[in-house]
């Protein structure tokens, strides 16, 4: 395995039960699709920056009110 790959699941340790879920699901459904790695990592990563912009998002909205 990756240290790239190691590194992401890492990351997954700190999102919520639904997000680390979906992360997993992510993985295995690109593992059994025969995805390269490089692929899997690219895609995963992708994902945990869609939840920290989300993230910062909702925490500028909750600073406007």
């Amino acid at each position: 395995m990756s240290s790239s790959l190691s590194s992401l699941e890492n990351a997954a340790k700190y999102l919520s039960p639904e997000d680390k879920a979906q992360f997993l699901k992510i993985r295995r459904e690109m593992e059994k699709a025969g995805a390269s790695r490089k692929s899997i990592e690219e895609r995963l990563h992708a994902f945990i920056w869609d939840i920290i912009e989300s993230d910062d998002e909702d925490e500028d909205d909750e600073g406007a009110e």
